[in-house]
């Protein structure tokens, strides 16, 4: 995780974010979507099911990424670079456009992205498919094929 984590803060504008403040965004993403917080595949312990997008390949992920976060009223979102180990996982606060640069600038690996109140979750499973998970009426996003 330290390559993966010195990669994206030499990508990135934004400094990852403490351990106290992770602390506190992951106990709210936890509580709001019942996932206990000792899993390393969050998506798999979703208190709901999720929406499930499946794609390709790398790169219809991440136009598929794209377009979720752009139905969404998101202007930034928390990146969690989980890569399949447990936590701490670093994290990220970045603008919805940095974000997908930074994606397309790395080598896959596990994640997912969370709106700032932890309300909307997207997942990037190594199942080739985006999962989304919202207690908002606004995160109902559907696909555009």
């Amino acid at each position: 995780m330290t390559d993966l984590f010195d990669q994206i803060a030499a990508l990135t504008r934004s400094a990852a974010l403490s351990e106290d403040e992770r602390a506190m965004q992951l106990g709210t993403v936890a509580a709001l979507h019942g996932i206990d917080g000792d899993r390393v595949y969050w998506w798999a312990g979703l208190s709901r099911p999720p929406r499930r997008m499946p794609y390709e390949d790398g790169s219809a992920g991440l136009a598929l990424l794209n377009e979720v976060l752009t139905a969404l009223p998101l202007e930034e979102v928390v990146l969690v670079a989980t890569d399949e180990e447990p936590a701490p996982w670093p994290m990220w606060v970045l603008g919805r456009d940095e974000l997908i640069e930074l994606l397309e600038a790395l080598p896959f690996f596990e994640y997912f992205v969370a709106s700032p109140d932890g309300r909307t979750l997207v997942f990037d499973t190594h199942h080739n498919e985006l999962l989304i998970a919202s207690l908002d009426p606004s995160g109902a996003v559907s696909r555009s094929d």
